[in-house]
């Protein structure tokens, strides 16, 4: 398992994750999925490379076709639970291998982001894959720079973000909570410094929501009309209110 030292987990989880995991024949879960685009120049080449290499390392076709509809689906890293072995025996060790000699990590900054959610993706069937939605969770980098791209000013959240968790809490306790969290974002003093111009009103927009706040990478991923659900339904289906879940709202 790993949970960053700037991750925090919001609400109690009343059940062992680990046990959660072994009883359901669960090899790899995440938190909050993503849309990650910067992989570096090559990595499309070296995936493809791979592929054709070793065409019985995936398991099955219909897995690769998933992955190529996007491959920039991702998994945020800085929580995750796994079984270590997936990735230190083959396919995926050599997958890796593969990587570490290519040297994209050194010369294009290709993120372990990247790495892991590529390797999880296609080298392993989703059923073996779990996606938690039922704690609350926060992982958010504010931007320090006078901007980090369109609407992304200083202040704003600029990767990741607070997740809500089904059941956890009451919309007017959320409501407090977005309110809170939009105040830390733009007038927190301990990560940027006080702002003397007015709230940026994109801003604004970026950090409301009513199952998430933060930036887009996470937040293109939650709605059933946005790029990442073709993927993640595989992992509602299996759950008995995955088309009703107020996490992935329409």
């Amino acid at each position: 398992m790993r949970l960053d030292d700037d991750s925090y987990i919001h609400s109690r989880i009343k059940y062992n994750l680990f046990d959660y995991m072994r009883e359901n024949d669960k090899v790899y879960a995440f938190r909050q999925p993503v849309i990650e685009d910067a992989v570096g120049v090559g990595w499309d080449r070296l995936v493809d490379s791979f592929l054709e290499k070793n065409k019985d390392a995936t398991i099955t076709q219909e897995q690769i076709d998933e992955f190529q509809k996007d491959r920039r689906i991702s998994f945020y890293n800085n929580f995750f639970i796994a079984d270590i072995s997936f990735f230190t025996r083959p396919p995926a060790s050599i997958f890796l291998d593969v990587i570490d000699q290519s040297n994209l990590i050194y010369t294009q900054r290709t993120g372990d982001l990247v790495i892991h959610s590529t390797v999880v993706r296609l080298l392993l069937p989703p059923k073996k894959i779990h996606w938690f939605r039922d704690f609350a969770y926060e992982h958010m980098t504010l931007c320090t720079k006078p901007q980090c791209g369109f609407g992304v000013v200083k202040g704003c959240p600029q990767n990741g973000g607070f997740s809500r968790g089904v059941g956890t809490y009451t919309d007017d306790e959320w409501s407090a909570i977005t309110l809170d969290m939009k105040q830390k974002a733009q007038y927190d003093k301990k990560v940027v410094d006080v702002r003397v111009d007015k709230p940026d009103r994109l801003c604004e927009l970026m950090i409301r929501g009513n199952t998430y706040i933060g930036a887009k990478d996470v937040r293109m991923c939650l709605k059933r009309k946005e790029r990442c659900y073709p993927y993640l339904k595989q992992f509602l289906d299996e759950n008995e209110a995955a088309e009703t879940s107020p996490l992935i709202p329409s």
